[in-house]
């Protein structure tokens, strides 16, 4: 799938078209609609997650690597390689498709050699997770199945709504302005969920910034104004062709998922 306490130097002109920094941006700019889910073939988001409902920290990597048609999902779609820093971690891809305006998530699945393929148990599916033209006050719902059809497994029903963010989002990787935030309210049901006397609700609050994706995630227990149990933040973001991106406290330009955007 965030450090609001770093300070972060003005962004490089040279900068500017990648982050979108162009000062204290107060209206959501409507030409940038589409900007916020890039797929660039080998852009590269590193992420740090601090996972308090698993005790840890770690790290994970993104890297675009382009369209595929991937035969045994009989499907083409934006490949995105996600390496974790972790025991039994690795390299997984992950699939991107559109459909009716909204891209949809197809995760869980591994490489044969260099073929993708699906666990026997099918995949995990997170339908119209965000729009593929993202702007303010959308609503819509959608449905996860983090273990695909399987008989007994859990589904995930979310709710959706889109906002702007008058103000710059501050994370590790700098500040970054004209930010849509996805706020979803997700029940989790079925499954093992269906014999708890209470069920699981989470908000999830995901920060997307134009020409980089999500640059920083929320999960909160029960509300928006519940405890926090999971922060997703950028680290770098490294765009073909570019230097990295990584601002620093100490520095303009730096050296260089879960629930994550890519």
């Amino acid at each position: 799938m965030l450090r609001k306490a770093i300070t972060v130097l003005i962004c490089l002109t040279l900068s500017l078209p990648l982050l979108g920094c162009q000062g204290k941006t107060a209206r959501f700019d409507p030409g940038m609609a589409r900007e916020f889910f890039p797929l660039a073939p080998d852009s590269v988001w590193t992420y740090q997650v601090n996972s308090k409902s698993q005790h840890s920290t770690y790290v994970v990597t993104d890297k675009a690597v382009g369209e595929k048609y991937v035969p045994s999902l009989n499907i083409t779609g934006e490949v995105v390689e996600e390496y974790y820093n972790m025991d039994r971690g690795g390299t997984r891809p992950i699939v991107y498709i559109t459909k009716n305006g909204y891209w949809t998530r197809l995760s869980g699945l591994d490489y044969a050699k260099e073929d993708i393929q699906a666990p026997a148990w099918g995949r995990s599916e997170e339908g119209e997770f965000m729009p593929a033209v993202l702007m303010p006050g959308v609503n819509w719902k959608s449905q996860i199945f983090p273990f695909g059809h399987m008989p007994g497994s859990f589904d995930i029903r979310q709710l959706h709504h889109t906002f702007f963010e008058p103000s710059d989002v501050v994370v590790p990787a700098g500040h970054f302005a004209g930010c849509v935030r996805i706020e979803t309210e997700a029940l989790y049901e079925g499954g093992s969920y269906a014999k708890m006397d209470k069920p699981l609700r989470l908000v999830y609050e995901d920060y997307y910034a134009p020409h980089v994706g999500l640059v920083k995630t929320l999960a909160l227990e029960g509300n928006i104004h519940g405890r926090e149990i999971e922060r997703v933040e950028l680290l770098r973001f490294l765009a073909p062709h570019t230097s990295t991106v990584s601002i620093s406290p100490h520095s303009v330009q730096g050296d260089g998922g879960i629930r994550n955007g890519h």
